[in-house]
């Protein structure tokens, strides 16, 4: 693998899969020529580091839908930066918050709300409200390049690989690059083609990036595993048995369990994002796995199956944010009389665990709960209610924690700025102090509530 120029960049621990994602940014970038460019993101995190140490890469910076933002963070690229927000979501306080800091920041942001929208996590900024983003975003683009242009590259159409980063350039002109949002069914794909009239739209993926680094992330923690595994070891999979994953993300759990059942059970992953369903169809190749799990397109309020057609219908953290209701009728319905159904939600109804030594107010302020589920979705205890009232037998409804111990993981990467926003400088310097002690002592870690559910349809099984 070739080093980057930039090797301030360079951060190795035990291999190539260690290095940290601004490295191999920086190597892609070397390889793609490119010296400066624009950028488009749903948060900064994995672009902070480059905004630190090289901001003149930066030709702009536009974030759609954040959900975190520190002002301090963007500051060397604040005069250059696009945000386009709505007026309700966790987004709505952060970013207000932010623009109320720029006479600190001495540089003037520009900004537009997407007004009577409201953005979490999941929603489908670009491809809900794209046609009204993309005219104010090529003018702003304008005015960047004629302050400082991009690098303009003509690589129309082509694709590749590097570091672990995949991309795909098409049209030509001033370099800009998407970066992967994180659960966003149609991610940046809306516009792109409008983009790409006057530009050359490098879009990335790859399991480094965005959702899919975050969700692998944390399949690969040991205390996410347990929470999981405790989860799945209720609903008892025989071998042989057909499963059928709803919410599938980027196939992390379906991988784990290909591993786990030895290859004894067919799988069946749906998910309605199509970037997630290529990252996952390409992840379970390179593991091996393509041939035990079959990904396709599928809306977990509108399952494309048949009645009665699995042994085993599961999800986890994906009931917040849909229609709850319907959502378990669907997975009743294609489960097969005397199959599984069985459901893991994040707990927004109960406090988190930061094991740090933090002051009594601050813990109070950053273990508050999340409120990160939407209108019709489940959260917190009514999963129990929902499954008692269901018509499902055999109920096993408990809690369980997942945790996340590594605090160079995206994961925690992606939790802390949010911390970060809620905190004022005295809380900031007790977090900073908090954490390199627990790092110290070797006791650091995080964790949250989930709610699991388990109950069998009932019927007669099929001989």
């Amino acid at each position: 693998m070739r080093r980057a120029g930039q090797s301030g960049l360079i951060n190795m621990k035990n291999g190539t899969k260690n290095i940290r994602v601004e490295s191999r940014l920086a190597e892609l970038f070397t390889h793609l020529g490119l010296e400066r460019a624009h950028f488009g993101v749903q948060n900064s995190a994995e672009l902070d580091p480059i905004i630190a140490a090289r901001p003149d890469l930066i030709a702009s910076l536009a974030m759609a839908g954040p959900n975190r933002l520190q002002a301090e963070v963007i500051a060397p690229v604040a005069d250059k930066l696009m945000l386009f927000y709505g007026d309700g979501g966790a987004g709505a306080g952060v970013v207000a918050a932010v623009l109320a800091e720029q006479p600190a920041i001495q540089s003037p942001i520009q900004s537009h709300c997407l007004a009577n929208y409201t953005v979490l996590t999941w929603t489908d900024v670009l491809g809900e409200r794209g046609g009204e983003i993309v005219p104010l975003w090529r003018d702003f683009l304008k005015g960047a390049d004629d302050r400082k242009p991009a690098t303009v590259l003509e690589p129309d159409n082509s694709e590749g690989e590097v570091a672990g980063i995949t991309y795909r350039a098409r049209g030509r002109g001033p370099a800009l690059v998407l970066l992967p949002m994180l659960l966003s069914p149609s991610q940046w794909e809306p516009i792109v083609d409008a983009l790409a009239e006057d530009y050359c739209v490098i879009s990335l993926g790859g399991r480094y990036l965005g959702g899919v680094s975050f969700i692998d992330g944390r399949g690969r923690d040991p205390g996410y595993v347990r929470a999981v595994r405790s989860h799945v070891d209720e609903i008892e999979i025989k071998p042989g048995e057909t499963i059928l994953d709803v919410g599938c993300g980027p196939g992390t759990l379906d991988r784990w369990l290909a591993r786990r059942t030895k290859g004894a059970n067919p799988i069946r992953a749906v998910d309605v994002n199509s970037y997630f369903l290529r990252e996952a169809a390409a992840l379970a190749k390179v593991e091996g796995l393509d041939d035990i799990i079959t990904f396709g397109h599928g809306n977990a309020e509108d399952l494309p199956f048949d009645d009665n057609s699995f042994d085993v219908v599961m999800s986890h953290t994906v009931m917040e944010e849909c229609n709850a209701e319907k959502m378990l009728a669907q997975m009743i319905r294609v489960a097969k009389p005397g199959g599984r159904v069985a459901v893991m939600v994040r707990a927004t109804d109960r406090r988190s665990l930061w094991n740090m030594p933090l002051d009594d107010a601050v813990r109070e302020i950053v273990e508050a709960p999340v409120p990160s589920v939407g209108a019709d979705g489940c959260a917190d205890v009514s999963l129990y209610r929902r499954f008692a009232q269901s018509g499902l037998g055999d109920l096993r409804l408990f809690p369980t924690v997942m945790t996340i111990t590594d605090p160079d993981s995206y994961n925690w990467r992606y939790y802390e700025p949010y911390i970060f926003s809620l905190l004022d400088e005295a809380g900031l310097a007790n977090w900073r102090q908090a954490k390199a002690q627990a790092i110290a002592d070797g006791s650091i870690l995080m964790s949250r509530w989930a709610h699991c559910a388990v109950g069998t349809k009932v019927g007669t099984k099929e001989a």
